[in-house]
Parts: C-alpha cells; structure tokens; sequence
C-alpha cells in the first residue's frame, strides 16, 4: 500500500503523487470505493484515479528510482530486444515491452532503437511507427530521469550512453 505524498511512476502518466487516497463514488456505482488520486508532476491541475482494489492498475505504480539505481541500471550489460524485420509485428512486439512497466527491457528498448536511428545498427531500418516508439519511451525516461537528475529530453539518450555526466540535484 503507498501513502498520500508517495511518488510513482504510472504508465504514460509519468512521475505522479499520489495525492490523496480516498473513498469515491463514481456515477453507475452502487457504493465509494478506495482510490489512489494520483497527480501527475507535468500537469499538476490533472487527476488520475487508479482504485486501490485494481492489482493490476496499482502494479503499474511503480516507485521512482533514486540517482543510483537510475546509474546502475544504465551501467548493467543487458541484450537488446530481437529486431524483428516485419515492421506490424515489431511494432506489436515493441509495444508489448512498452506496456510490460518494465524499466530494464524499456531502456533496453530505447537503446536499440537509438543505435539504429544513429545507423549504429546494421540493416535496421526505422519506420515511423519506430520513431514514435523510441519518442514514447524517451518520454517515459525523461519523466523519471527528469525527476531526480532534471535533464532535458534531447539529453536522456546521451545521458543513457554516457555521452553526458550527470549529477543528481
């Protein structure tokens, strides 16, 4: 269970805090239920209420990584994800990773697809939907990365490369 002024990571929402966990009664609902009513840190008049109940929408907050964590990650040898040649199915198999929440494959993912934007692939060819991918994912690292070591987003991927050294602030 997180408590009320927690910090989370929440799919596409990015960094939130949970600001508040409440009982609400939404309409066509017989009785108020608990909710976590996260606020997302980028757009901070926003609401996103996630029910307590749900396993699998809590499971997708997940706590934000500290600076070290966030350089050890970066730091581990990790295979990339298979480059699969049919652009629909590795769109499909891209997307599946993305949705999976999980930061290692993530990062993974985003180094792959920037190794072949930057032609450090051979025989990789990025189609649009690669493109937007690897704008997703870049996002969804900015929003962590931004949150602990305040990094704008054209830096996440040299940052993620060693290209540029941080320090947390």
């Amino acid at each position: 269970m997180y408590e009320v002024g927690t910090v989370v990571i929440y799919g596409s929402e990015g960094v939130c805090r949970i600001s508040e966990i409440a009982d609400v009664r939404f309409t066509g609902m017989e009785e108020a239920r608990p909710y976590y009513i996260l606020t997302p840190i980028s757009n901070p008049t926003s609401k996103v209420y996630v029910p307590c109940e749900n396993e699998m929408l809590v499971s997708k907050m997940k706590r934000v990584l500290s600076y070290s964590e966030i350089k050890e990650m970066i730091s581990e040898d990790f295979s990339l994800p298979e480059w699969i040649d049919d652009n629909r199915l590795r769109n499909k198999y891209f997307k599946e990773i993305l949705l999976s929440y999980d930061r290692k494959k993530i990062l993974a993912l985003a180094k792959l697809l920037y190794l072949a934007k930057n032609g450090k692939e051979q025989k990789k060819r990025l189609y649009t939907s690669d493109e937007e991918m690897l704008k997703k994912i870049i996002k969804i690292l900015h929003s962590e990365f931004s949150s602990v070591i305040k990094i704008e987003p054209e830096e996440v991927m040299p940052f993620i490369f060693g290209e540029i050294e941080c320090e947390e602030k």
